[in-house]
């Protein structure tokens, strides 16, 4: 509890390293942004400190000691605090005295991005820089940490487009405003805690400094197209705007196209390569399909520019779209990924993590689906639950904090052959840990195979999931329920009723995401099975959509019966070209 309720705590190794390294720990278990001042002692800083910080500071010097860049090697500022990057930091502040300050942090992509805040002009004779780098950190800390709060704030309020652009402000940015201002005022007086200066003379020198920086600013025509472009929106997805079917997208299992090998065509030479550019290929002829899941590292190769834009390319050929980028750990991760015991392998798992977010990005995918098979246990007493939970809630902030405008998705599992026990195995424990993350780009994927395996209700699971405004996909088949088996089989061709009432809940809980297949073809026409699955979707959502007033009324009696009897009439009526409302109103006579 030392850190309980703070929002912003900074260190200084001045302070024991092994003090700093708890308190961090403690930082990242309960959400307190924490800083890290080199300054103090000359020591070698842990990696696990330096993943557990959100902001490395330090001047020239200070970086100079933790780091070893060759001379002549370039700008050596920028590579000294990439060390630090690749070592775990996620932000490197270097306070450069007259010269202003530099933040490096990484980009989507994984490039490095250097901020620059030039020096604020002093206001009086120069007299003491004693307390300049402490007033500028102290100044950093509070201003940044002040604007992640209030982003979070307008965003949730949404409001006019002014309180929209004022939301989208970089709190990176805003601190350093302030730290150039605030360390100035510093240097104007003598001493070093009686130098500090305080809110109020810090906040309209900022203003200031806001206005000229507007003012220099040259006026831009293609401003305007630029924001009209960002406003745009896109392709309709999922049932949430529109009861039209045929605007649904929908994805199905890329490594389905591996098997009946004795089904392609010869006359598409494009599909003959047993690889993911071959399986897109015949992904693409598949009626009524819009998007691609893909698998990261799988399907990724080196993850080199040339891949990325390779994927992209084959996309483009087969008309499709990159829907989500999904993770599948390699096995080095088999007694965990982000849960796993060593907090290097840790580390490394949700650095993994971060890249399948950078590469969905990069292909222009709105979803990052995060199973781990390994994340859990197999023996009791085999974990301390308490500490698996944490790390958990730790990793994918971590995550989605790397990727602010990504939606990062756990999809849930209670059991299989590589974990007996998943660290989170159903639904409802899948929305307390969205509670704990508690962050605005986290929700859930659901797979109807893992529902029916938990011994849930799918539909039911929908409707929590949705309540809770945290349902960012859903991937669909069906199965026998078999102890431990996950068998992948067609949407609908085991539990129809299931299935419908699934399609009846996404509709009334706005689904805005694609549909997704995850089924197993392996002695079916892979093709064939997809636009089987892509059919059912738009019967069973047109059969919901005309079916829901009925089934309501019967809700308010829980009348089982009644709603039989509603499925009964369709048996004998037929399904295709119903006119609900007629048939409804036959019933009640």
């Amino acid at each position: 509890g030392w850190v309980e309720g703070a929002d912003v705590v900074l260190l200084q190794c001045e302070v024991p390293a092994r003090i700093n390294a708890l308190v961090a720990e403690e930082c990242r278990r309960t959400g307190a942004e924490c800083h890290l001042d080199l300054g103090g002692e000359e020591r070698e800083i842990e990696e696990k400190t330096l993943w557990n910080v959100d902001v490395v500071s330090c001047n020239e010097s200070e970086l100079k000691r933790v780091t070893t860049t060759p001379e002549g090697s370039g700008d050596d500022t920028r590579l000294r605090a990439e060390q630090l990057l690749e070592r775990g930091a996620r932000r490197v502040l270097v306070t450069l005295g007259a010269e202003g300050a530099r933040l490096y942090r990484r980009k989507a992509d994984g490039s490095t991005e250097e901020l620059v805040a030039p020096a604020e002009e002093l206001t009086g004779p120069l007299v003491d820089e004693t307390a300049a780098g402490d007033a500028f950190r102290a100044a950093f800390a509070v201003a940044r940490s002040f604007a992640r709060k209030q982003q979070q704030i307008l965003k949730e309020a949404g409001g006019t487009e002014e309180t929209k652009t004022a939301a989208e402000e970089d709190p990176d940015k805003i601190g350093m405003e302030y730290g150039c201002v605030a360390g100035m005022l510093a240097c104007t007086k003598a001493g070093a805690g009686c130098s500090l200066p305080d809110r109020d003379a810090v906040v309209p020198l900022v203003l200031q400094r806001r206005d000229r920086a507007r003012q220099s600013l040259p006026k831009r025509p293609e401003d305007a197209a630029l924001a009209n472009a960002k406003a745009a929106a896109d392709l309709p997805r999922g049932g949430a705007l529109s009861d039209n079917v045929e605007t649904f997208h929908f994805a199905s299992r890329i490594n389905s196209m591996k098997d009946r090998r004795d089904l392609l065509d010869p006359s598409r030479p494009a599909e003959a390569p047993n690889d993911i550019f071959g399986w897109i290929a015949r992904q693409g002829r598949i009626k009524g399909l819009t998007h691609v899941d893909l698998n990261y590292p799988q399907h990724f190769g080196s993850l080199g520019p040339d891949e990325i834009s390779q994927l992209s390319a084959a996309l483009d050929a087969a008309g499709l779209r990159c829907g989500a980028v999904c993770l599948r750990y390699p096995s080095k991760f088999q007694a965990g990924a982000m849960t796993h015991w060593d907090p290097a392998l840790r580390t490394k798992a949700t650095r993994l993590t971060i890249d399948a977010g950078a590469a969905a990005r990069a292909l222009g995918a709105q979803e990052l689906v995060v199973w781990s098979a390994f994340c859990g246990y197999d023996y009791s007493l085999q974990v301390d639950h308490h500490a698996q939970w944490d790390r958990l809630v730790v990793a994918f902030r971590e995550v989605c904090d790397a990727h602010p405008d990504l939606r990062v998705s756990l999809e849930y599992k209670p059991t299989d052959e590589n974990t007996r026990f998943f660290a989170v195995p159903s639904a409802g424990a899948a929305l307390l840990l969205c509670q704990e993350v508690d962050r605005e780009n986290f929700g859930l994927t659901l797979d109807l195979g893992h529902c029916l395996a938990a011994g849930e209700n799918p539909a039911q699971s929908v409707a929590m999931a949705g309540r809770a405004k945290k349902l960012w996909g859903v991937q669909l088949n069906d199965g026998y329920q078999r102890i431990g088996a996950e068998d992948g089989l067609m949407f609908g061709s085991v539990h129809p009723a299931m299935a419908l009432e699934v399609m009846l809940w996404l509709r009334k809980t706005k689904f805005d995401g694609h549909f997704y297949f995850d089924t197993f073809p392996r002695n079916e026409d892979p093709v064939r099975e997809c636009e089987h699955n892509i059919r059912r979707v738009k019967a069973l959502w047109k059969m919901a959509a005309g079916l829901e007033t009925a089934f309501e009324k019967k809700w308010e009696t829980h009348d089982a019966l009644g709603v039989l009897e509603i499925m009964e009439k369709l048996e004998r009526v037929g399904t295709n070209n119903v006119d609900y409302e007629k048939l409804l109103s036959e019933m009640d006579q």
